[in-house]
């Protein structure tokens, strides 16, 4: 079989409930010179049975199983498995929209690039959250003219010949990502970046740690890195997986509750004066 002109490669950890999604954007993809290849790490949950149940709609699939749960190295490990002239490496909770193959492929015959990226979209339609994705794809534009590049992992477009001249990613606990960017781009390997097509970026992370705590580690990977280098060392806790994204619940503030309580007794006590009058 002649080899794909992409390879899609899925890191994946405990993605039962988020993978089907990616998967379904797969199979309605225009183009369809790609193979896909998930990466498990070794998963609790159902992912690789999910996997399973898409493979028949997806002729050029495969899953491998990692012995260990490191986003960087599962990425290593399908890369070095993939077949195609460009890998794209996308986490197992975005999506993209039918023509997303077909706009890239486009691109990459246009531009001949051999590292890119795209612009990001939110999962939803919160006024909110396009606010700060499009602050989030400015930024990225800042970073490139700084000469400080940064291609998501959640969506990085690399021909194999540059992923395997860089060693593929560093095992590192945040911002590998960025450091495989930059030590591209130190190796005069531009960054495209692409603002069409998008990809439809998961913000659950934010709604299970909070908007302003995720921004805030964010922040501080970003600010280290520009005026330290990569991020080698953990910093705090960012893991990996779909089972440590459960939305918070709110906590039950039992002195509001009481005085509620307390307030409606009241209003019920007047209105039984009132009514013996």
């Amino acid at each position: 079989m002649e080899s794909p002109y992409f390879s899609i490669i899925i890191p994946a950890l405990n993605e039962e409930k988020y993978i089907s999604g990616l998967l379904k954007s797969l199979i309605n993809q225009t183009y369809k010179e790609f193979e896909v290849i998930l990466v498990d790490g070794m998963s609790a949950d159902k992912t690789v049975s999910v996997f399973k149940k898409f493979q028949n709609k997806l002729p050029r699939s495969q899953y491998l199983v990692a012995d260990k749960k490191n986003v960087s190295y599962q990425r290593n490990l399908g890369g070095k498995k993939a077949t195609g002239k460009y890998l794209i490496f996308f986490d197992a909770d975005v999506k993209v929209n039918p023509t997303f193959l077909e706009e890239v492929h486009l691109a990459s015959l246009k531009q001949k690039f051999s590292l890119a990226t795209t612009w990001i979209e939110p999962d939803s339609e919160k006024t909110a959250d396009r606010i700060m994705l499009l602050l989030a794809n400015i930024g990225q534009e800042v970073y490139k003219i700084v000469n400080r590049p940064f291609s998501g992992g959640y969506n990085t477009i690399v021909t194999k010949k540059v992923f395997l001249r860089l060693n593929g990613f560093r095992e590192m606990n945040i911002n590998e990502d960025h450091d495989f960017a930059i030590r591209a781009f130190k190796k005069k390997i531009e960054t495209i970046i692409l603002p069409e097509p998008k990809v439809i970026f998961s913000l659950r992370r934010f709604r299970s740690e909070g908007t302003l705590n995720v921004l805030r580690k964010y922040a501080h990977a970003a600010i280290y890195a520009m005026l330290k280098g990569p991020v080698i060392y953990e910093m705090f806790e960012y893991r990996m997986g779909g089972h440590v994204h459960k939305r918070r619940r709110k906590k039950i503030n039992f002195v509001k509750i009481n005085t509620y309580i307390k307030t409606i007794e009241k209003l019920e006590n007047n209105l039984n004066k009132l009514l013996r009058v």
